[in-house]
């Protein structure tokens, strides 16, 4: 499964505002620099938004989107 497009773009403009390379598939999204604890929220909302899921405040840990294979399994296991 592909990540929505409006994802990846938050993702890859966040990691050029930091001066990151960008992200690869497996690649650690919070040590590249391509996330942090404030552009975490709104990855959760654009996931929400393009996704037609609600994430529970629970689930809003790093862990749960440490890569962007780590999101897109994410994604595919809460959608309905």
């Amino acid at each position: 499964m592909a990540l929505p497009q409006p994802i990846l773009d938050l993702l890859f403009t966040n990691a050029q505002n930091n001066g990151a390379k960008l992200p690869g598939e497996n690649d650690d999204l919070f040590e590249s620099g391509a996330l942090d604890s404030f552009t975490l929220v709104d990855l959760v909302s654009t996931i929400e938004q393009n996704c037609g899921l609600k994430v529970p405040d629970g689930d809003v840990n790093p862990g749960n989107f440490q890569t962007i294979a780590v999101i897109e399994n994410y994604i595919q296991t809460h959608s309905n």
